[in-house]
């Protein structure tokens, strides 16, 4: 691979990932008419995990996905690929990012 096909699957890979974001945020939080984009991960909250760690051991779940990809060089289960795995780990780390802002904003309208 060289450093434009590089960029082009980042490309494609950005894209993708959005559209993945949007179809799983109404999913997960709550449907088309949901208020907050957060709401599963604010969820753990109930077993007293901040909402970021809990972000974080979904994405560890995804990270064990690949490793035993990469040991067994196959996934059992077929539906999901190694290659979606790494796409929703795009999307956590977006999230995540998006959570620590909005978590930033609100230590600072406290202040």
């Amino acid at each position: 691979m060289n450093t434009e096909q590089l960029l082009n699957l980042h490309d494609e890979t950005c894209g993708k990932c959005k559209e993945i974001m949007k179809q799983k945020n109404s999913d997960y939080t709550g449907g088309k008419n949901a208020t907050d984009v957060f709401a599963n991960f604010n969820s753990s909250v109930i077993l007293d995990i901040h909402p970021v760690q809990g972000l974080l051991l979904r994405l560890i779940d995804k990270i064990q996905r690949i490793r035993s990809f990469t040991n067994d060089k196959q996934l059992q289960v077929s539906n999901e690929s190694v290659e979606d795995a790494c796409e929703d780990i795009v999307n956590y780390a977006i999230l995540a990012k998006a959570m620590l802002i909005e978590e930033r904003k609100k230590i600072e309208q406290n202040l």
